[in-house]
């Protein structure tokens, strides 16, 4: 495998988890893994506002964004 094929497959292994926590339909789904090839995932909570996503989705992927920010900050300790 190379080094975009392996990307791809984490992007995938994300979008799905993504997509079970928030309940995402498939449409959904499918343009946040877009937005994941084209721009990665870090610029993705970046730049999440730019996005044409529901309004509710990127409110909860806002959520997401803070714990994340939250574990950041904090170097990985709960």
């Amino acid at each position: 495998m190379n080094l975009k094929e392996i990307r791809n497959t984490e992007y995938s292994k994300c979008v799905d988890l993504l997509a079970k926590l928030l309940d995402l339909d498939d449409n959904t789904k499918e343009k946040i893994h877009r937005c994941f090839q084209l721009m990665g995932i870090k610029n993705f909570f970046i730049n999440l506002e730019l996005v044409d996503l529901p309004l509710e989705t990127c409110e909860k992927l806002k959520s997401i964004k803070s714990v994340i920010e939250m574990f950041d900050e904090e170097g990985g300790q709960a």
